[in-house]
């Protein structure tokens, strides 16, 4: 089967690791990056950078049509795209006739926060399979026009583990702690995280700069976002590893959901019903929280218990490995576009 992979292609992202499982799993894959720049003046002028978003974005547009027709796939795979008008996406499907699949990570409606666009949300009704990671989301999306939506959670790359022999002292002294937190700076995150002063705690992410200097949790921020396998790295050698649900994900899972366990570490996450009775079983492969209390009480509970922390991390892990690994949501995906295709 051939599939044209529309995604955002950089060392890190869901696109980089699927192509090659996607491959694995006998498709012919080209990537379209969607967020490569066809088109810049140079300039930093506002009226010459909108300007420029413009021309780039009709640009872009015509490369992914003109893409689409040189290649002439079976399966249009859309990791988000928000950049590509729903003028694009019908004369993709009136020219070569594949089956159209979105598989959103992030808010679908969201635009204010710009997880989404107009063009994205008046993109739903083209796509004949559209799949989302939280239940909730599901009959909205019926609502605006979906066709056919299937829930397909988050999931983690194991080829991205750097396992354990491979960690040297070096990322030992680097990254090893009692807590840590990977993630971008949010207001919600750092009021989290100042829930939790006196313990030994990391932070890993970008735009933490935004702390004032002089604020405590600033001290614990230890430098930009890691990816792959630095991340990967991060998970095997601290104990406690700190996940926080935006609110479009509050009722169900995010990356490091699968991430963390996946890779080995313990994950102490903000409670859903998805991660705690759906995806793993809440205090045998992992651990929730619900407030500041609870969660101090967890993080003391769990550091002062290294053989119950570590054995909740082993049954997580082995859970991820069974059923939340890239390949199990890609190989739904193919199979779905292969049912449609009549393959």
């Amino acid at each position: 089967m051939k599939l044209l992979l529309v995604c955002e292609y950089w060392y890190g992202t869901g696109g980089w690791s699927y192509r090659k499982h996607l491959e694995r799993l006998g498709c012919e894959v080209e990537i379209f990056d969607y967020r490569r720049s066809f088109f810049s003046t140079g300039a930093s002028l506002p009226l010459v950078s909108a300007a420029t978003r413009r021309v780039n974005a009709r640009m872009m547009n015509r490369a992914f049509i003109e893409a689409a027709k040189r290649f002439r796939p079976d399966l249009v795979l859309f990791l988000k795209g928000e950049t590509i008008t729903a003028s694009a996406i019908r004369e993709v499907k009136a020219a070569c006739n594949p089956v159209l699949a979105q598989w959103y990570p992030d808010g679908p409606f969201n635009v204010e926060v710009k997880n989404a666009t107009r063009e994205s949300i008046a993109s739903i009704p083209l796509f004949d399979l559209y799949y989302i990671y939280a239940r909730s989301l599901m009959q909205p999306l019926r609502d605006a026009g979906a066709r056919r939506v299937e829930y397909l959670p988050f999931c983690y790359d194991p080829d991205m583990l750097r396992p354990p022999e491979h960690v040297s002292d070096d990322d030992i002294r680097k990254y090893a702690t009692d807590v840590v937190f990977a993630g971008t700076w949010e207001p919600m995150r750092q009021w989290w995280l100042e829930e939790i002063p006196g313990f030994n705690l990391s932070i890993w992410g970008n735009m933490w700069d935004r702390v004032p200097p002089g604020a405590p949790i600033r001290a614990k921020w230890k430098g930009s976002a890691v990816y792959g396998e630095e991340i990967s790295k991060l998970f095997a050698v601290s104990k406690i590893h700190l996940n926080f649900l935006r609110a479009q994900n509050s009722d169900s899972n995010n990356v490091r959901s699968f991430e963390i366990p996946g890779f080995g570490g313990f994950l102490l996450t903000q409670r859903s019903r998805e991660q705690a009775e759906e995806l793993f079983v809440e205090g045998a492969e992992i651990a929730c929280f619900s407030t500041g209390e609870e969660l101090r009480e967890k993080i003391r509970w769990y550091l002062d218990h290294d053989d119950e922390r570590l054995a909740i991390a082993q049954r997580g892990h082995e859970r991820a490995v069974r059923e939340h690994q890239a390949i199990h949501r890609l190989e739904r995906i193919v199979r779905d576009a292969k049912q449609l295709l009549g393959a």
